[in-house]
């Protein structure tokens, strides 16, 4: 069966690059579409000779600009001749679902998410600068049609997680088929005990992108005259605010910035808890939390009510709050914490679970579009 896969684009380091690495390497023969690669940031394990970029990429300084050049996106999987291919697997938040095939062709897609910057006004409002927004209002009036026709393309949905399966259906009126992302549970560990300088410190951690709408300031707020400290690891616009607000409270934080895979695990397997102001559709730093033995306290919305174990690998505050975080804080102060439960619980989230998901469910529906 030739097959070919499709994604959004190279243009930074996270965890739908790591999953579609992943991807790739089930079926190591097949071109890679994408809109535009920063070479930079392709997955090591992903070979430049296997890379099919589009006509964006020959746009000078494309990828430091990649959110302005919004507009061309569409055109740019629509622009693939994708014909000689019987699957074509897309891996996407935005637009690689719109790649075009013919009617024979098998079209599965894994949605880490739907572009919610097309559908929901907040996000537009993340996605680009004030001014752009508003001049992108009848631009994304428009995305909103064009990105529910583009839809129908795929002949099935794969979701990361019940509230993109959710989004999936609510948006383009199809069903979906859930295979969570995976965490590098190799990696990230329970550290020894007998190691004392992995003994627990009386810190609480965060691990995001700095941008507002995270409400980061709220964990700020909830420890504010505690004798616990927040680690904040992690780098993006709303860092200046929160150095602000944090600066001007009671309560000692520590911004890392944006910190490489060794010392995060140290920052996770020393913390106290990982905490989570947002609703997250699929937060893989809960995970990563859990793999090494810590609990989460997380606002109780979303993927982190399908990652956490409620009393038994962390907690969850109702109202979106800094009370009801620090409400929560208490509570979790005075229960006991098992590392072997995280653990097991993180042990759901593995690649090799993952890999054999995705192959198992691209089988089954390519013969049902195929016939094979």
């Amino acid at each position: 069966m030739k097959t070919c896969l499709v994604h959004d684009d190279f243009v930074q380091e996270g965890g739908a690059e790591n999953l579609f690495a992943a991807i790739a390497s089930i079926w190591p023969n097949a071109p890679i579409y994408t809109s535009l690669v920063d070479w930079n940031k392709l997955p090591e394990s992903i070979s430049r000779d296997r890379i099919i970029s589009s006509f964006i990429q020959k746009i000078s300084f494309s990828a430091k600009f990649h959110k302005l050049l919004l507009p061309l996106y569409p055109f740019a999987f629509e622009s693939f001749n994708l014909d000689g291919f019987d699957l074509v697997i897309s891996s996407t938040t935005r637009f690689a679902k719109s790649a075009i095939t013919k009617p024979q062709t098998a079209h599965i897609c894994y949605a880490n998410n739907i572009p919610r910057f097309i559908w929901d006004l907040e996000m537009q409002k993340n996605y680009l600068p004030k001014l752009l927004a508003k001049i992108f209002v009848s631009y994304f009036s428009w995305l909103q049609k064009w990105d529910k026709a583009a839809s129908s393309r795929v002949d099935f949905y794969i979701a990361n997680s019940q509230n993109v399966q959710r989004r999936i259906k609510d948006n383009y009126g199809v069903t979906s088929q859930i295979i969570y992302p995976f965490a590098d549970l190799d990696f990230y560990t329970v550290p020894k005990v007998h190691n004392w300088q992995l003994k627990s410190k009386n810190y609480f951690l965060i691990v995001t992108r700095l941008v507002r709408w995270k409400k980061v300031e709220l964990a700020i707020d909830a420890l504010a005259k505690s004798n616990s400290s927040l680690i904040i690891a992690g780098d993006g616009p709303d860092k200046k605010r929160l150095e602000s607000i944090a600066k001007n409270g009671k309560v000692s934080v520590q911004f890392e910035g944006r910190v490489e895979k060794e010392k995060l695990k140290v920052l996770y397997q020393n913390a106290r808890a990982l905490i989570v102001t947002q609703e997250e559709d699929f937060g893989i730093s809960m995970v990563e939390a859990q793999a090494c033995g810590i609990p989460v306290i997380a606002y109780g919305k979303g993927g982190q009510k399908e990652i956490v174990l409620e009393a038994k690998t962390g907690l969850f505050f109702e109202n979106q709050s800094a009370q009801s975080l620090k409400d929560a804080i208490k509570y979790f102060s005075g229960l006991k914490w098992s590392k072997a439960a995280c653990r097991k619980n993180a042990l759901r989230f593995s690649k090799d679970n993952f890999i054999s998901n995705l192959r198992a469910l691209v089988k089954k529906h390519a013969a049902k579009t195929i016939g094979v």
